[in-house]
């Protein structure tokens, strides 16, 4: 997502340590720590339940064609069945 140097990193820290002051900075570094671990936790559950659902749609059009191609060979296989019984009963009438 963000990408960040060393030497911004560096000045980031230089900042908060003139801004916040020596006492407060490991409590708040803590603080922000914990929030940017919420928030990666956040993401990745997100990308997960994501992924989760593309895989289930991708199942669900696999299953789709699948019932179309069994509803296309029982066409085919009653065709086939109703050819068959008019050759029986035409054999079975001419003898």
């Amino acid at each position: 997502m963000f990408e960040t140097s060393f030497l911004e990193m560096l000045v980031i820290g230089i900042v908060a340590l003139l801004v916040i002051g020596p006492e407060r900075l490991p409590t708040v570094a803590r603080t922000v720590g914990l929030w940017v671990g919420k928030a990666r936790r956040l993401i990745a559950h997100t990308r997960a339940d994501i992924e989760r659902e593309l895989g289930t749609e991708e199942l669900r059009s696999m299953l789709y064609k699948q019932e179309e191609e069994l509803r296309n060979l029982r066409v085919l296989m009653n065709d086939q069945v109703d050819t068959a019984k008019k050759e029986i009963e035409t054999h079975v009438k001419s003898d």
